[in-house]
């Protein structure tokens, strides 16, 4: 499962590079881009990773479910939930929401020019109780609902964290409350381990 959720970040963060990138460097990647194919190319892509990570998940839920069912076993569940704790599962990955902010993003910037393709279609920003939630859709059965409130960080935080651009861009735009309440929290997170950083490096420098 490693792997697969290696190789899915690998090109979702690929992909997200071209849109993200400024200058010289953007330049650079839309060159290279329209060697290997066309930027519709490159967002059908994006479409077709978000589609792979839900069908994946499904699939291998209902393979566990189906191992415990024939051995009557709870093996395949306690699998699914030692996958969960270790992060290791396709829909805990955080460039998952990096890339179906990436549709969103893509589809309003497209509305405003009166361009809005079905291939922006699918993902949507909503809103629950006053909770933002990241939707997807894949079949009319089949849906993914991603709580915003969780501990996602948009700009890195914590240990391990990827900065997530598109999310922020997506939430600064829709609700500019709660993006500028979020950032204000991460920044008193980042405070407070960069304080409790350097107290345990002073601690080890004087030996205690």
């Amino acid at each position: 499962m490693s792997d697969v959720i290696n190789c899915f970040n690998d090109r979702a963060q690929n992909l997200l590079e071209l849109h993200l990138a400024s200058g010289f460097r953007k330049y650079f990647i839309w060159f290279m881009a329209k060697l290997q194919g066309s930027h519709i190319a490159l967002i059908q892509e994006g479409k077709d990773l978000v589609n792979y990570a839900m069908i994946n998940a499904i699939t291998i839920r209902k393979i566990l479910k189906k191992y415990d069912k024939v051995h009557y076993s709870k093996q395949g569940q306690a699998f699914r939930l030692q996958a969960q704790s270790m992060h290791i599962e396709i829909l805990q990955s955080p460039w998952l929401c990096e890339l179906m902010a990436f549709r969103v993003n893509l589809r309003e910037t497209k509305a405003i020019t009166g361009k809005a393709p079905a291939l922006f279609e699918g993902c949507y920003l909503t809103f629950n109780d006053g909770k933002p939630f990241l939707s997807c859709e894949l079949f009319d059965s089949v849906k993914l609902d991603i709580d915003l409130t969780c501990s996602i960080s948009l700009a890195g935080v914590y240990e391990g964290a990827v900065h997530l651009d598109e999310l922020s861009i997506l939430l600064r735009r829709s609700c500019r409350e709660y993006w500028e309440q979020r950032l204000e929290k991460e920044r008193v997170e980042r405070v407070r381990q960069a304080k409790q950083h350097w107290e345990s490096q002073c601690q080890a420098s004087i030996g205690l």
